[in-house]
């Protein structure tokens, strides 16, 4: 899972590129498949004794875009971009032009990040559907789809959280 590219003031999120091309070349050199999430059961269930790595990015940035996305698609390397909707088009962020650009390859997914991007784990399931819905609606208005994937909000979340998250279709949550 990454987050931000050469977006070296943010420490704890972030990558160098030279160290993210460094991590790609002992993927690949090491015989270690990437899943592309648009076969990702199928991946699962078969050919066990594969290695294989998801690659996941969250929240959208813009320093993706820039830095580590020519690479990626150069590759034709397999991800999952996972977008909150609140925050496309803000400063430092993706547009939805550019996510819909990545969507139009058939190895790169948009996964469901929330809409706010709130530690929605101690809220009542009532804000946590409105939020969740809410990012539904905006995924579908500019994508034309939800998605079957989601992640959490800082990773955490609840039992009731899992629950909503399965009510509302998705098929995996990270």
């Amino acid at each position: 899972m990454y987050h931000r590219f050469e977006e070296n003031k943010y420490p704890s999120t972030n990558i160098r590129i030279k160290d993210f091309k460094e991590h790609i070349k002992i993927i690949e050199q090491n015989n270690i498949k990437f899943i592309n999430p648009n076969h990702f059961e199928k991946e699962l269930k078969e050919n066990k004794l594969q290695r294989k790595i998801l690659l996941t990015i969250d929240d959208g940035f813009l320093s993706f875009y820039k830095n580590a996305w020519p690479l990626l698609k150069e590759k034709k390397i397999p991800f999952i971009l996972f977008v909150s909707t609140r925050e496309v088009g803000a400063f430092n962020y993706m547009t939805w032009e550019q996510i819909k650009e990545l969507s139009k390859e058939d190895f790169v997914e948009i996964g469901n990040h929330s809409h706010t991007h709130e530690y929605l784990v101690d809220e009542n399931s009532s804000i946590i559907k409105q939020d969740i819905e809410k990012s539904i609606k905006i995924f579908k208005k500019n994508l034309g789809k939800n998605s079957i994937f989601f992640s959490y909000p800082f990773g955490e979340y609840s039992l009731e959280f899992k629950n909503i998250i399965k009510e509302f279709g998705f098929k995996y949550a990270f």
